[in-house]
């Protein structure tokens, strides 16, 4: 009988810990980060992100304009839209979408301004990449004026 006990010990401690391994293999639980969008500001919980790591991104417009919340590498210099008087109405909806283009570079996330107007709040959930580059990623606003206008806020993937 004691044997039977031990053998059924034994087998019920290595189940629990082969539970436990698999368990911290497992994919972790979304971390919260909470967004606050203003004229013309982010804030954001967190500025620091690990790499493989899933974050439910709780993102509110606070403003009273539409916004956009990006995260992506920052915006090249000239990047922004050039309003010459001298472009056809032609030649400027180009660049416009060459800028759209480049503003977009390296994009991990976009949630575009008709799902941000004055005093929405949006959730949305991102696994940051692997290949994700360390420092050059920022949230931001594209939307014309607000990333010139500050917009923009770095963050750290590790």
């Amino acid at each position: 009988m004691k044997k039977k006990t031990g053998f059924t010990l034994l087998t019920t401690t290595a189940l629990i810990a082969l539970s436990l391994i698999l368990s911290a293999c497992g994919p972790k639980e979304p971390v919260t980060v909470e967004v606050t969008l203003t004229e013309f500001g982010i804030e954001s919980s967190l500025s620091t992100f690990e790499a493989g790591q899933t974050y439910s991104f709780v993102i509110t417009n606070e403003g009273a304009l539409a916004h956009e919340f990006v995260i992506a590498e920052p915006l090249m210099e000239g990047a922004e839209h050039d309003d010459s008087m001298g472009d056809s109405m032609e030649e400027e909806e180009a660049e416009h979408n060459d800028d759209m283009e480049m503003s977009h570079e390296g994009l991990i996330l976009e949630v575009e301004e008709d799902q941000l107007p004055a005093g929405a709040t949006v959730t949305v959930v991102v696994t940051f990449p692997e290949d994700a580059p360390e420092e050059a990623v920022e949230f931001a606003c594209h939307i014309s004026g607000h990333y010139e206008g500050g917009m923009h806020s770095p963050i750290t993937i590790k």
